[in-house]
């Protein structure tokens, strides 16, 4: 029998920056300023910078996954697996980015 705690993923922690590419979260400070490199569609590596986005108003959870990135054995299709989903502010306005 399987133990209940199994079945529960695991809620990851807000991310500390994205890139304004391909949209790939980074959820670690060394990362901020470097290429993304994400793996594309295409086969190639994505060429944009990691930017930071720190503060707490830029991120919310994911309300379809409750922040964990999955759902039942999938990835969350609203967040694209990050658990959370980046609000852009510009000129006092927050616009959802995903």
């Amino acid at each position: 029998m399987t133990d209940s705690a199994d079945l529960t993923a695991t809620r990851l922690e807000r991310p500390v920056g994205i890139c304004p590419r391909c949209r790939a979260v980074a959820r670690s400070y060394d990362q901020i300023g470097k290429k993304c490199a994400s793996p594309q569609p295409s086969g190639a590596k994505c060429p944009g910078v990691v930017r930071g986005a720190l503060a707490s108003d830029e991120w919310y959870e994911c309300p379809s996954c409750d922040a964990t990135g999955r759902i039942d054995a999938g990835i969350c299709g609203a967040c694209g697996g990050a658990g959370w989903i980046y609000v852009r502010h510009w000129r006092g306005t927050a616009e959802r980015v995903r």
